[in-house]
């Protein structure tokens, strides 16, 4: 029955709603959204203040940026070297973050980054500070 009354009124308006559009093209419309510059990426970010980076650490581990960057191309990670300079996972972690958070205080001052994105970072880092292994100069992590 339901079937019945929904193909009469196809039936019945089908003519209607045909002869309504015909002879008409009808162009999609493209959606377009222009939002500005493109921000970039928290790699690309990293990346720009990889040098300020490395000296924070490289200092927090007691060490120069070149000895930083020698034991990292010899195949040690952020922990290995922590660890051979008597620095625990826990205070490696403050390293990380402080390193982080002054390094990278420009980008979210300029808008560049959010202090919620620098959160995220440093908390990700700091649980995992050979993410960084690559970032500061290791040829393992490459």
């Amino acid at each position: 029955m339901i079937l019945l009354a929904i193909g009469i009124g196809v039936a019945v308006f089908w003519p209607a709603i045909t002869s309504a559009t015909a002879g008409q093209t009808v162009t999609p419309t493209p959606i377009v959204s222009v939002t500005g510059t493109a921000k970039p990426t928290a790699a690309k970010i990293l990346k720009q203040y990889a040098p300020d980076i490395k000296n924070q650490i490289a200092q927090g581990l007691h060490l120069t940026p070149d000895q930083l960057t020698t034991q990292l191309q010899a195949g040690k990670t952020l922990s290995d070297i922590a660890t051979t300079q008597k620095i625990s996972a826990s205070q490696l972690q403050t390293v990380v973050g402080n390193a982080l958070q002054t390094s990278l205080q420009p980008a979210v001052t300029d808008g560049t980054l959010t202090q919620r994105q620098l959160g995220r970072l440093i908390k990700r880092y700091q649980n995992n500070p050979s993410l960084l292994d690559h970032l500061l100069g290791s040829k393992a992590a490459k």
